[in-house]
């Protein structure tokens, strides 16, 4: 009430009819729901948010009233809402959720990754999983047949990081991995391959899905385990080709200016996911993409 009268006070109309008044507001307030809050409408009536839901709760809004929002859960995690109960849970067990979990992006898929066009598809598939997006190519037996999906390259600078892994038993020359197209013929790729039965990494230019045309860079035959970690970045001036086996930690193999490279200093314009299935049907899987 704005004014207090006790016993043996003079009534004053004013005050009376004040104090009157300030009832009168509070009692419009019962036309809110059952079970609603009543918070401070201003002006000296009270209001009401909307009674609340299992598991909502009333959350500030700067300047605004407070909402009767839900929570939200984020990757690995389920709420579940009860009657004056909120259960926040783990999906799985951080030991469960793999090796590389750290690192590890959304599981990939072809509209995720923006790979959605084909260059040089033939007989190729592609699928989205529970692992990744996947390109199932058929043997091109001893010839080079490279089939890919690509996107258009970013704005630089960016960095494109996969976790890939090969599926193959071919013994010749086989390869997996990303690198560019420059969207006519050309292509400058960071290359898994297989040679001998020996896996090993390499940059290489082709002049279009059948031809090789040189090789910039070819490591050593170290066993490179699977699945492995590659990446390439543009920065606006140069294009480089890094790997890893960790998804941390990265080794550059070879770095080349754009005005001086491959593809020349606009060409370095798709992003390209690709397969070599030289002596065998392939699967090439991204488990993990991330662009930065």
């Amino acid at each position: 009430m704005p004014y207090q009268l006790t016993n043996a006070d003079l009534s004053d109309a004013m005050k009376l009819t004040a104090n009157f008044n300030a009832l009168a507001k509070c009692i419009s307030a019962r036309n809110n729901p059952t079970n609603s809050i009543q918070i401070n409408g201003g002006g000296g009536t009270l209001a009401g948010i909307s009674p609340l839901t299992n598991g909502q709760l009333v959350i500030g809004s700067s300047g605004n009233p407070p909402q009767p929002q839900g929570l939200a859960a984020g990757d690995g995690i389920q709420i579940t809402n009860g009657a004056g109960s909120i259960a926040i849970a783990a999906t799985s067990a951080v030991g469960g959720t793999g090796l590389y979990r750290q690192m590890m992006s959304d599981t990939p898929t072809a509209s995720i990754t923006g790979l959605t066009s084909w260059l040089n598809q033939g007989s190729a598939a592609v699928s989205d999983s529970t692992v990744g997006v996947c390109i199932d190519a058929p043997t091109s037996g001893t010839s080079t047949n490279l089939t890919g999906r690509f996107k258009a390259s970013p704005s630089t600078p960016y960095t494109v990081t996969a976790l890939v892994a090969a599926t193959r038993y071919s013994n010749t020359l086989n390869g997996v991995g990303i690198g560019w197209y420059d969207g006519s013929a050309k292509l400058h790729l960071l290359s898994y391959q297989i040679n001998n039965g020996a896996p090993y990494l390499a940059v290489n230019k082709w002049t279009n899905v059948t031809t090789f045309s040189a090789t910039d860079v070819t490591s050593a035959m170290n066993a490179f385990a699977q699945p492995i970690w590659l990446q390439v970045s543009d920065d606006g001036t140069n294009a480089a080709f890094r790997f890893s086996q960790d998804g941390l930690n990265f080794v550059q193999l070879f770095s080349v200016a754009k005005s001086s490279g491959f593809l020349g200093a606009i060409g370095y314009s798709n992003v390209i996911f690709f397969a070599d299935p030289r002596g065998s049907r392939t699967l090439a899987t991204i488990l993990s993409w991330t662009q930065t």
